[in-house]
């Protein structure tokens, strides 16, 4: 089971098999490492989105190397044209250890930082921050970029009406799905098109932060989202990469590997979900 919040139906799986989960890692390590990704992924997105490399490259190579060139290529005003970090405004919505760790990144880039969170106290203000208040609505309405990084179990922090408040060219990026009205998300970016999403996290299918369903032959099939939503100009989706680098496939691999061996030497397993219930040696680990 790769994580507990991308479970398969254990009830779709056969008594004769355990169940173990393979990327629980150590703590602390672990979750200093996981918090640190998040942080360094919503600094990518914003990156991604105030240059936007391959937009750019794209329309320069179509048009600089056509046989008419440079007949077809926009001007320098229009093609180059582009904000910079130092001249954005972020605005971390939850600022807790997730939240922290984009705001020491991207106050450290030069961009003006804001932050809110549900409880006091709020000073004296973090360094890397202008503010830090319990005004989300104020966050919306100042921020260029909203990243989102309250939990999940707070639903709906993202609806109709904080849409609304934010800017009409903002962007946003959600850490969690649970906060986020994905209905309201694409009614608000069907409507307005300079506003922006980079989605990493859904509320359907195998991507589901709660209730995960990972496809036949232990779970039934479905889409993490209207694919309307996910085909907007506006919007750039992503298969939920934030914290699954290259080190974190590799000590997955390692812990799945050293299940499958204690099982050949008759050792416990680890990290076990759920134990076969019939006797047969199989160990299901995904």
């Amino acid at each position: 089971q790769s994580a507990s919040w991308y479970p398969i139906e254990s009830s779709a799986v056969p008594e004769t098999a355990a169940i173990t989960n393979f990327d629980i890692w150590p703590d602390p390590w672990f979750q200093n490492y996981s918090v640190s990704n998040l942080g360094e992924f919503a600094v990518a997105a914003i990156f991604h989105d105030t240059y936007g490399f391959a937009h750019r490259s794209k329309a320069f190579l179509n048009c600089a190397f056509a046989a008419d060139a440079p007949a077809h290529c926009d001007a320098a005003s229009s093609a180059t044209e582009h904000k910079t970090i130092s001249a954005i405004t972020v605005g971390v919505l939850g600022y807790g250890r997730i939240g922290h760790q984009v705001t020491t990144r991207m106050a450290a880039l030069g961009a003006d930082v804001v932050a809110t969170k549900h409880h006091g106290p709020f000073e004296p203000t973090p360094p890397e921050l202008r503010w830090l208040s319990g005004d989300n609505d104020r966050l919306l309405r100042e921020a260029d970029v909203v990243v989102v990084t309250a939990p999940g179990s707070v639903r709906n922090l993202i609806n109709s009406t904080s849409l609304d408040l934010m800017k009409e060219d903002a962007l946003l990026i959600p850490i969690a799905s649970g906060s986020v009205d994905f209905v309201a998300l694409q009614a608000a970016l069907t409507k307005r098109q300079s506003l922006r999403a980079v989605l990493d996290v859904w509320p359907s299918g195998c991507w589901d932060d709660e209730s995960a369903s990972c496809g036949p032959p232990y779970g039934k099939a479905d889409w993490p989202v209207s694919p309307t939503l996910t085909q907007l100009p506006n919007v750039f989706p992503l298969p939920g990469m934030a914290m699954r680098d290259t080190r974190f496939w590799q000590g997955s691999a390692a812990l799945a590997a050293s299940n499958l061996q204690a099982l050949l030497n008759g050792k416990p397993l680890q990290h076990i979900v759920r134990n076969a219930t019939k006797k047969e040696d199989v160990v299901l680990t995904i």
